[in-house]
Order: C-alpha cells, then structure tokens, then sequence
C-alpha cells in the first residue's frame, strides 16, 4: 500500500442548481493539487432530482496526463434490478443522464488522477435538462489520498 497524504472533504450545506444546464461548481468539493501528484479519490454525492430531466455532473481537473475516473449514478427510488448507470472516463467530461425518477439518489464517483498543472479538482453539476432541478445535498463528501 501505498503512504500518502488522506484528506477528507464534506459539504456543509445543500446546494441547488433550477432549471439549468451549464455547470456550476459544487462548494466545498474541491481539492487543491500540485504538479506531479497522483491523486486517488472516492466521492459519496447524494443528490435529489425532479420528476423530468435528469442530473449532469462532471469531475473538472486543471490539467493531466492520466484520468481514469468512473461515475455510478444509484437509483434510491426504483428498488428494481438495474437501477444505476455507470460510465468510466479518460479524460474530464460531463456525465449526463436524463432519469426521471424524482427524489434522492447516489452518485459514486472514484479513480485516479496524475496531476500536470497545478489547480483544483473539483465537482461540477448541473440539470440535464433546463425543465429540472437537481441539488446536491449536506454531507456530500470526497476521500482523497494524494502521493
């Protein structure tokens, strides 16, 4: 195993985005990095959506040479089989679905990150669809190892 520096960030309060889909940053979910670090993350988003349009979230980095992150979005209505969907990215990009389940659900984002332009890896959201609304609730948290 490897040793590393573990940090652990959790969102203080709920936060909404209303009838848009351009990407906002979700506060308190960012990690400030530096060049040459590899970072390990695993992120616990509870979030709740309307009845029409869906989420959009996306793991924004400021520059790397490897991205692996996968996203699991759980369903924590429809108890049915099936009631997730995932996606595994190469590079930061924008994870959409249009769900029309309305209430609250998991999102469940981990992976790996090598860090070539100092920043902030951060979360972003948004509404896939402007007829919606999606918040992001209190107690959202990121667990990080950087080596």
């Amino acid at each position: 195993m490897a040793i590393g520096l573990r940090k652990f960030f959790r969102k203080a309060a709920d936060q909404a985005v209303a009838a848009s889909t351009t990407l906002v940053d979700c506060t308190d979910l960012a990690i400030p990095v530096a060049v040459g670090q590899k970072v390990h993350l695993r992120m616990f988003i509870p979030f709740t959506v309307g009845a029409t349009g869906g989420f959009k979230f996306q793991l924004v980095d400021p520059g790397s040479s490897n991205f692996r992150v996968s996203f699991t979005a759980i369903d924590g209505v429809t108890a049915a089989p099936g009631s997730q969907v995932s996606i595994v990215q190469a590079v930061s990009a924008a994870f959409a679905n249009a769900w029309a389940v309305a209430g609250t659900h998991q999102m469940i984002i981990e992976g790996e990150v090598i860090v070539t332009t100092a920043g902030s890896l951060k979360l972003q959201m948004a509404c896939n669809s402007a007829a919606n609304s999606i918040t992001v609730l209190k107690g959202a948290s990121i667990d990080v190892t950087i080596l």
